[in-house]
């Protein structure tokens, strides 16, 4: 049957495509998408549409999973998998408070909603939330939101773009060292922002410090490294000296401390107010069928105005698939 159909596309596409056939056809936009989709599940060498095992991406447009919705893409969340699109919830969290007090939670607004495709990585969103809160006045003092939705550099761009405390446990140091709990990562070394040196545990200093992308590139001499009698708990490299890549230094530093905080018992306490987000989460998949596209395609008409008199209250913040 894949085949039938992959040689009726390829004789509807090669039909477009001859002198006597309308000029205007051949960009409908059914029939780009019916030629994108042949590209990528068809091997259209030698004129015939042979299947392939699987889609391939020439185009750069990425894989068109349905042609009856060329937008939906395939989503991955830990275990859960869906193919579709994701949606991305703010809402508030304000507790009124009498001198320091608790006094009373107030209703919980959704201020923002955000719909995007599967793969799209909800870091990616965390700068698009922001920018729409501030257009409607929505801003936040807090944003409480997941791990997918922090890093350092948005630690340091909603604080002073936005004013907004961005609170969430970020990622821990992925290095060997760090994973080891017995080598020396970065937070081991002395960082001189100002004249650009770096000091090891054993009071070493780096040979070298230059931009290397967006990040800085530190270097320590290789014959130092060699002599250094706490090499393997430092660097795996047999032939270079350690090398530490870091992020701008504000970034970096935000990062440090925000390591260091969510080990606290007070940032715990904090971070637990999002867990009301998943509340409305489950409500959305339980009473209003969120989990199930209800139109294809992301274009839908919205409205163009927020109530007003809601910002500068907590937000959390979540995903839905």
């Amino acid at each position: 049957m894949a085949q039938q159909i992959g040689a009726d596309g390829i004789h509807l596409l090669h039909a477009l495509e001859q002198a006597e056939a309308p000029a205007d056809l051949s960009d409908v936009a059914s029939v780009q998408l019916l030629r994108q989709v042949w590209q990528q599940y068809y091997d259209l060498s030698g004129g015939t549409a042979k299947w392939r095992a699987g889609p391939q991406d020439s185009s750069g447009a990425g894989i068109i999973r349905s042609p009856y919705d060329p937008e939906a893409r395939t989503g991955k969340k830990r275990e859960t998998t869906w193919f579709g699109y994701r949606v991305h919830l703010t809402e508030t969290c304000a507790i009124e408070t009498t001198e320091g007090v608790q006094a009373a939670v107030l209703p919980q607004l959704i201020v923002q909603v955000q719909t995007t495709v599967a793969n799209l990585q909800d870091v990616d969103m965390t700068q698009v939330i922001q920018e729409d809160l501030a257009q409607h006045q929505l801003l936040p003092t807090e944003q409480i939101v997941d791990t997918g939705y922090i890093d350092a550099e948005l630690l340091v761009s909603s604080q002073q773009q936005y004013g907004i405390k961005l609170v969430g446990p970020v990622l821990s140091d992925n290095s060997w060292q760090a994973k080891a709990d017995q080598g020396f990562d970065v937070a081991h070394f002395q960082l001189d922002w100002q004249h650009l040196q770096a000091t090891c545990p054993q009071g070493q200093r780096s040979a070298r410090w230059s931009p290397a992308g967006d990040r800085m590139e530190v270097v320590f001499a290789s014959e130092v490294c060699a002599a250094c009698p706490m090499r393997s708990a430092c660097t795996q490299s047999q032939t270079t000296g350690r090398v530490l890549h870091l992020r701008p230094q504000a970034a970096h530093e935000a990062l440090h401390a925000r390591r260091q905080e969510q080990q606290t018992q007070a940032f715990r306490q904090q971070y637990a107010t999002r867990a009301g987000i998943e509340g409305t989460h489950s409500q959305a998949v339980r009473r209003m069928g969120l989990r199930r596209a209800r139109y294809d395609g992301l274009d839908k008409p919205i409205p163009t105005e927020y109530p007003a008199g809601i910002n500068r209250t907590p937000h959390r913040h979540s995903r839905g698939h």
